[in-house]
């Protein structure tokens, strides 16, 4: 969701290349799991790289503050959690974990995991 990084640069992809999905912490929410699955079983996709970037703001967010800061201003309490998580390691391991065991998801055998060095550019490989 970073309007900082540019993916098809960063990874040298073109159009047709890939199917990217994007959201606040690269987390794996309901919305992202059925759009996996729908990228597999009717587009054809059989692999899934997640990448986490160093200063994302979801780590600098309080969950709860954030939460009632939407009720404050709407009146709509949300039903959607937003994860505590402290570092793009921790987010990129519990989202792949959500990921490696989500049943809805048919080729879970390869699905791989980066952070990417926001102010450098590199991908590292995780921890």
């Amino acid at each position: 969701m970073d309007a900082r990084i540019d993916l098809d640069a960063l990874l040298d992809l073109h159009l047709g290349d890939a199917h990217v999905v994007r959201n606040a912490g690269a987390i794996a929410t309901t919305d992202v799991i059925r759009t996996l699955a729908a990228s597999q079983r009717l587009l054809g996709t059989e692999e899934i790289v997640v990448i986490q970037h160093t200063d994302c703001g979801i780590h600098r967010m309080d969950p709860a503050a954030f939460a009632s800061g939407i009720a404050e201003e709407t009146g709509i309490e949300i039903d959607w959690e937003v994860p505590a998580t402290d570092s793009p390691q921790s987010t990129l391991a519990m989202t792949l974990e959500i990921l490696r065991n989500a049943p809805e998801i048919p080729r879970r055998d390869r699905i791989s995991g980066h952070v990417l060095e926001l102010h450098t550019g590199r991908l590292l490989e995780p921890s």
